[in-house]
């Protein structure tokens, strides 16, 4: 009886502490899918800086980053995943985004452009420092563990890996419409650098 004593304060102990193996996963969960503000622009297009979720048109999955998840083999790199469920503004599936340079070929204002260079960054809120959507050419120690095509992941390494371009869907207007703002509500391209 002292013995079951004992191990019922233990439990009481960890469990007023928040230090049981099941309040860790609930505290994570809650912080992945805590809600988060998100950017609204009066005209629409898209600026440096803002707060957007991105979704994939031809799968219809949003996409959402995993930050328990790491990516095997590596340091801080953590996966990202689409859902077809709309997960809505939540800390998991909502991205920074940002120029690369703060002045190029467009000019210094903070709108993005066709053609123009951009980071995609987590939120604040997911992980406790930012994150850089980027991606590794496909080889044999480094490849998406589900397609087994080139992975996409958030790093912590800021580099040359995370700079995406935003461009047209239809590659006829490339070139045409290289310099235009970027409309939030436009179906994109967004290529590798």
């Amino acid at each position: 009886m002292e013995i079951q004593t004992i191990k019922q304060a233990d439990y009481d102990g960890k469990k007023t502490g928040d230090q049981l193996p099941f309040a860790g996963a609930q505290s994570h969960f809650d912080k992945c899918y805590s809600k988060v503000s998100w950017t609204h622009s009066p005209d629409g297009c898209l600026r440096s800086g803002d707060f957007i979720m991105l979704k994939n048109k031809k799968t219809d999955g949003w996409l959402v980053m995993n930050p328990d998840e790491r990516m095997p083999g590596t340091d801080e790199c953590h996966m990202v995943t689409t859902t077809i469920d709309a997960p809505g503004p939540v800390a998991r599936a909502v991205f920074m985004i940002e120029r690369v340079e703060k002045m190029d070929m467009f000019g210094t204002d903070n709108v993005v452009r066709y053609g123009q260079k951009v980071k995609i960054a987590s939120n604040p809120y997911v992980y406790r420092k930012k994150l850089v959507l980027g991606s590794t050419a496909k080889g044999t120690a480094t490849y998406s563990p589900v397609s087994r095509l080139q992975e996409a992941s958030m790093h912590a390494k800021d580099d040359y890996a995370g700079v995406w371009v935003v461009d047209t869907v239809d590659p006829n207007d490339r070139l045409e419409r290289q310099g235009e703002p970027v409309r939030a509500s436009d179906p994109v391209l967004i290529r590798h650098c």
